[in-house]
């Protein structure tokens, strides 16, 4: 009785790991150095921008990135993951509230956007789009945020069609 019952939880266990996997594998594999191009992200933030750098994860739970060289000093980054339980907008933005970033909401774009700033010229755009939670990352020290956030916005237009 004891060895069927180990042998039913072992199986069960198999079951359910089989069952994340094909979950997982439903999920399109994004390449986001593939959803914008150079010439895209120059023509939009208006400076040269070198090839984008993939860094994928080997959790593909954290998801994948590409960053791009703008100009000499500054850099736009895109991570693209599969969004977790529990990880919605409402939360992530509390996180950042509690970090004195100051969230603020991008109507529109995706399902729910919203901007945090963690200073250094640096701005984020946060973009939930169904089960895909995207990043983007554009520290650029000859933009003010102000200037940044529409660029990031229009950047984020034109992924979201590619996905």
């Amino acid at each position: 009785m004891a060895k069927s019952l180990r042998t039913l939880f072992v199986m069960t266990v198999i079951a359910f790991i089989s069952l994340a996997a094909a979950q997982s594998a439903a999920e399109k594999v994004v390449d986001p150095c593939s959803l914008l191009t150079p010439a895209e992200i120059q023509e939009i933030l208006g400076e040269p921008v070198k090839a984008g750098t993939p860094k994928i994860n080997a959790n593909p739970l954290a998801g994948a990135g590409c960053t791009y060289v703008v100009s000499d000093l500054g850099s736009f980054a895109i991570l693209v993951k599969p969004q977790q339980a529990g990880e919605t907008p409402e939360r992530i933005k509390a996180m950042f509230a509690k970090m004195k970033m100051k969230p603020v909401d991008l109507p529109g774009i995706g399902d729910s956007s919203f901007f945090t700033s963690p200073g250094f010229e640096m701005v984020q755009l946060h973009t939930f789009k169904a089960s895909r939670y995207i990043l983007f990352t554009l520290m650029d020290p000859k933009r003010k945020e102000d200037a940044a956030r529409p660029l990031a916005a229009k950047l984020m237009e034109k992924l979201l069609t590619r996905l």
